[in-house]
């Protein structure tokens, strides 16, 4: 590990034959090439495969957390520890057991909190409703009054990091009610050109998006996020099917082509979740697991390129981790967090 301080596409149209063929889960989004620059400053019926030992089951991660309701539609959260919150948002197709292997370093000495997201884990997923990222952010936003608490360090991963610069661009407004001490991104697309969709994103997100997600399977998902992963796959696949079960909780209930962000509103929403980044104050960390195929390992570059070298920032780059460092090196990632005395930890 080694830490450094300081055309426009919509839903494309698929004939029935190809949607069949792509009857795959969701795949993580493919960052454009090209854009460099130098850190700143610094089905089958065999039994499912059982979590790795030690880590929580999906049923113990449950008994871990509660609820609160966001309007109308029940919210699960864990929430451990006490002391200054750090509050992390996690991914898609994932859920806030993505952040069990930092549940116990960081609760050590403050308190972390992790929901599902709406439509993902144990949260409601509701096929009527609105899945974008801003109101992803009204839900973070009602979690930390229903919390009771006027300051957080945010920790977003995948489309938590959207999350987290929507939260970052009403900070900047005026508009939050509560203030960011610190930011820590993980592995994701930052800037709309960055967001590339795979084959598969893009059958989702089209008119028969809802027939992929039909034929989404268990063997399909487990495979793609195997494949996102760094090369020594530290992830056990038992953990990867319980993102299946938490994917359709409580019964088939899976709405990846309604969950997933769409083309649209990233570049609807790019210049003002730039100008957040780029002009917030508070101290950022980049956490980067640079064997992933998928995003994240220019994410410190494509700030330093989009901010023109003005925002300061860290990062620990983890050179055999994929799309989830946090979980394929979780203690790594942790101590990395602990030790940021500038983030506040």
């Amino acid at each position: 590990m080694r830490r450094v301080t300081g055309k426009p596409a919509t839903a494309v149209a698929i004939t029935l034959g190809v949607v069949l063929a792509l009857g795959l889960a969701f795949m993580s989004s493919r960052e454009a090439q090209g854009r460099t620059g130098p850190d700143a400053g610094a089905e089958t019926q065999a039994p499912a495969p059982a979590p790795s030992q030690g880590s929580p089951s999906a049923t113990q991660w449950r008994s871990l957390g509660k609820s609160f309701s966001f309007e109308g539609q029940e919210v699960f959260y864990v929430d451990q520890g006490k002391g200054p919150v750090t509050l992390a948002i996690h991914g898609c197709p994932t859920s806030s057991r993505d952040f069990r292997g930092l549940l116990g370093p960081l609760t050590s000495e403050s308190r972390l909190v992790a929901p599902d997201l709406l439509g993902f884990g144990f949260s409601a997923k509701p096929k009527d409703a609105s899945y974008t990222i801003s109101r992803q952010a009204d839900l973070v936003a009602e979690l930390v009054a229903h919390l009771g608490v006027n300051q957080v360090r945010l920790i977003g991963s995948d489309i938590g990091n959207a999350v987290v610069q929507e939260l970052l661009s009403r900070d900047r407004a005026g508009s939050l009610r509560f203030g960011i001490d610190s930011v820590v991104l993980i592995n994701g697309s930052l800037f709309a050109d960055q967001f590339s969709p795979t084959s598969t994103q893009r059958a989702l997100l089209s008119p028969l998006g809802g027939i992929v997600n039909q034929q989404a399977s268990e063997a399909a998902l487990v495979a793609a996020l195997t494949q996102i992963s760094g090369p020594e796959k530290r992830i056990p696949a038992g953990d990867l099917s319980e993102v299946w079960r938490l994917l359709n909780y409580p019964s088939d209930a899976r709405l990846m082509h309604k969950t997933l962000p769409t083309v649209e509103e990233r570049r609807r929403n790019d210049s003002r979740w730039t100008d957040a980044l780029c002009a917030s104050a508070m101290p950022l960390m980049f956490v980067l697991g640079e064997a992933d195929p998928t995003a994240g390992r220019e994410m410190a570059s494509a700030t330093t390129a989009r901010c023109q070298g003005q925002r300061r920032f860290s990062s620990v780059k983890l050179s055999q981790a994929g799309h989830f460092p946090h979980l394929e090196y979780a203690e790594e990632t942790a101590n990395a967090i602990r030790a940021w005395s500038e983030g506040g930890y």
